[in-house]
């Protein structure tokens, strides 16, 4: 963090009556034996107390916010337990074989959800600690973000958005009415309260702070979307914002992350040359400021590296410096449990206006551009038909009597929806591969799908190479 941002922060820790964020508890602390266990209650006061700022979400009494009780553990706060289930999750696991903006099969380097999943995780944990904020609920929230995110990309999140609200009949297969919509932040949440089997309780349990966080990492849209089962308890759902720093830590860092990556990966892959990325202020604010002109000329691969780490580092320092201003007029509550009515961190409004024309680029020059949406309509076309297959004849579906386990005998047709919707969410681009293959061998009727382009690259031109 700037200088700046560092005196900006030791003037804000006299706003507190004197009292430094990393006071020393009272007494002395007996160091425990290499042999003993420091007693959970007891860690978890030391490090509330030294290493976490006011504003900060406590671990303490968290574990009573999940939505079914169990006992605390004996040496791991609730937020770590929150971590770690999240990290042991099937739907975790899944998201190595899930495209973020470049096929999986363009090439080794290009980021996966899983990859941009752990980066986001460790933008929030950076921030988080320049503020003294929680880290191992920021991590837990960034983990499981993208828990809902369906096989390739946004297209498959719109795909199954528009077949749930009745926009797509699949050719009068459905009745052209809403059966609630699909977001993935609603099924990232869906997914962890229900959907991973792992207790003898649905889902993984988690506690109302990592629940807030997963859901609000991106709009809301409320009234859009009717999940069903969707428990509202602990996540401050009339607000748009994350109620703590740390929920709103891991939404600004998921822009990050995804701004400079996809940035990075079209560099990589030759979409955009130098000389268009000139166009961009943030890009000549971080050449001048790096000293990037030589390189620029002479190396462009160590060019590349330096000024994406230069665009991580200009974003990072400007959220820290603007979240410690703006918690200069912070809100707490009687309970002592911070909650936050508007949205503290946040860029600066120079640098937001320099990212949002960022984004507005990578759109336009990269994400949209044929060479990487060329198997946008294979792979629309093979959810759709996939969907429809499912929905004539559930047997079809793997582990059906695990999937309508929990479904009325009759099978209503939106729980029917719900479920198939839940089944292609959580598949990978391979398996929903795989999947659309093995029923096309079976003779069913499926469209005609160029396979070959969604597994080895551009209809048999050579994948795109990052250097």
């Amino acid at each position: 963090m700037p200088a700046a941002g560092n005196g900006m922060f030791i003037r804000f820790c006299g706003m507190f009556a004197g009292r430094p964020i990393c006071r020393k508890m009272p007494g002395r602390i007996p160091k425990p034996s290499c042999f003993t266990l420091m007693p959970r209650f007891f860690q978890t006061i030391c490090h509330d107390a030294r290493a976490l700022a006011p504003y900060a979400r406590r671990n303490r009494e968290a574990h009573a916010t999940r939505l079914h009780p169990e006992p605390e553990h004996e040496y791991r706060v609730a937020f770590q337990r929150d971590r770690d289930r999240l990290v042991h999750a099937r739907a975790f696991r899944r998201l190595k074989h899930k495209r973020q903006v470049f096929l999986i099969t363009e090439g080794d380097h290009f980021r996966t959800r899983m990859t941009h999943t752990l980066e986001v995780a460790q933008i929030s944990r950076t921030i988080a600690r320049a503020l003294a904020l929680n880290e191992d609920l920021v991590e837990a929230i960034a983990l499981g973000h993208d828990l809902g995110h369906t096989p390739f990309g946004h297209l498959g999140e719109k795909v199954l958005d528009d077949l749930l609200q009745g926009r797509d009949t699949l050719d009068d297969s459905l009745p052209g009415r809403s059966y609630g919509g699909f977001k993935h932040n609603y099924q990232s949440l869906r997914v962890v309260d229900l959907l991973e089997q792992k207790y003898d309780f649905p889902g993984l349990n988690l506690t109302a702070a990592v629940r807030e966080g997963i859901l609000k990492h991106t709009r809301l849209k409320r009234g859009q979307y009717a999940y069903p089962d969707f428990n509202t308890n602990g996540l401050a759902f009339e607000r748009e914002v994350a109620t703590t720093l740390e929920g709103q830590v891991v939404a600004v860092a998921d822009e990050v992350a995804q701004r400079t990556h996809d940035f990075e990966d079209g560099l990589r892959a030759g979409l955009v040359s130098l000389e268009e990325i000139q166009t961009l202020e943030i890009v000549r604010r971080v050449e001048h400021s790096e000293n990037l002109g030589e390189q620029r000329r002479n190396n462009h691969y160590l060019y590349d590296n330096r000024l994406i780490n230069g665009l991580i580092n200009l974003l990072v320092s400007d959220l820290i410096s603007e979240g410690l201003r703006r918690l200069q007029t912070f809100v707490r509550e009687p309970a002592g449990c911070p909650r936050f009515d508007e949205e503290i961190i946040h860029f600066s409004a120079g640098v937001d206006v320099m990212q949002n024309e960022l984004n507005k680029f990578i759109y336009q020059r990269i994400i949209f551009r044929p060479e990487v949406r060329y198997a946008d309509e294979e792979a629309r076309e093979m959810l759709r038909a996939l969907f429809r297959l499912y929905l004539q004849d559930a047997s079809l579906i793997p582990a059906t009597a695990q999937l309508f386990a929990a479904m009325p005998h009759n099978h209503a047709p939106a729980e029917r929806a719900r479920a198939i919707a839940d089944f292609i969410a959580g598949m990978t681009d391979n398996f929903a591969i795989a999947e659309f293959h093995r029923l096309r061998e079976l003779g069913l009727p499926v469209p005609e799908v160029d396979l070959y382009a969604l597994r080895r690259g551009r209809r048999g031109k050579p994948p795109l190479a990052p250097s």
